[in-house]
């Protein structure tokens, strides 16, 4: 089920592999897996049922069901409470600024999302004029906003990092590994996301740059605008522990050693690896006298284990 010709993470190429979305769970008590989603081509869906597929489900590109996963029911503000919880993407979230629950923090039902963006993400450092073009007299009355004339273009996110003066830029330590501190360089600009041409919401166009190297690495973030330079730093190194899961879970659970095809095959596999995992985390922290972790918070950790995702 779900068998394409496709990019493969796990061998680093192109090849018949199946492709699953997953949402992980990381706290100052440490990091596993919660939910899984396998991504289904469309070639597989022309037949309700074919493989056992369950009849709800539909044809999603990769980045909307990483969409979905970040602001569905579970992560609704209650309360009137600000969300607690932050969520880290990786490049497949590029379609989350298209969401209109993304759209602003006031009144928003939704976690802080840290996207990774590609270097041709396009942002305005301003907002451009607008307006509805004047109905011609012919056809149906135009509704649509559109960009004004002269309006300033867009700009990529990598532009807009090349034109920072050296004065933007400030180091500091992502982490404590076990070789050292990780410490790079980061920038942080307000600017705004495009939506359909359009401009979309106010968000941070975050920055981080190799000490070393100069590698560049770009994120959208919509935190409020008060929100700590720590905390942005921190939420940059958010995604090793996430791949540390996934290493674990192939290593030593067995997450890719499996031949099953169909669908519910596919769900009871990886249901099973992130029970498993999460009974190993659970394990680990009680047999240590110390269970403190040097991983940046993401939902708050309770007691001696991990506590379920706040609804």
């Amino acid at each position: 089920m779900g068998v394409k010709r496709q990019y493969c993470g796990e061998l680093g190429k192109r090849a018949n592999c199946q492709a699953g979305v997953f949402v992980g769970y990381v706290s100052s008590q440490g990091y596993t897996v919660l939910d899984r989603r396998l991504y289904v081509p469309t070639e597989w869906l022309t037949d309700d049922g074919v493989c056992g597929t369950a009849q709800a489900v539909r044809h999603a590109v990769r980045h909307h069901l990483q969409n979905q996963a970040c602001i569905g029911p579970g992560d609704a503000r209650r309360g009137g409470e600000e969300p607690s919880a932050a969520v880290s993407l990786g490049g497949g979230g590029r379609g989350i600024w298209g969401q209109p629950g993304l759209s602003r923090w006031g009144g928003w039902a939704g976690p802080v999302v840290f996207c990774r963006s590609a270097h041709t993400t396009r942002v305005w450092d301003e907002r451009p004029a607008t307006h509805v073009p004047p109905w011609r007299g012919r056809g149906r009355r135009p509704q649509r906003q559109r960009l004004v004339a002269g309006a300033p273009e867009a700009r990529t996110v990598f532009g807009v990092a090349a034109a920072l003066p050296a004065a933007a830029w400030t180091r500091h330590t992502i982490k404590e590994g076990s070789q050292g501190p990780m410490v790079a360089e980061f920038a942080a600009i307000r600017v705004l996301a495009v939506r359909d041409a359009l401009p979309g919401p106010d968000v941070w166009l975050v920055l981080r740059r190799h000490v070393e190297t100069g590698e560049l690495k770009t994120y959208l973030c919509n935190a409020p605008v008060d929100t700590a330079v720590e905390t942005r730093v921190r939420m940059s190194g958010m995604r090793w522990p996430i791949e540390t899961c996934f290493e674990d879970s192939k290593q030593l659970l067995g997450m890719g050693d499996y031949e099953v095809r169909s669908w519910t095959g596919w769900q009871h596999h990886m249901t099973l690896v992130i029970l498993a995992h999460f009974f190993v985390v659970r394990m680990s922290l009680r047999l240590k006298k110390s269970p403190g972790s040097d991983v940046a918070p993401g939902r708050d950790g309770v007691g001696d284990g991990l506590a379920p995702p706040r609804v």
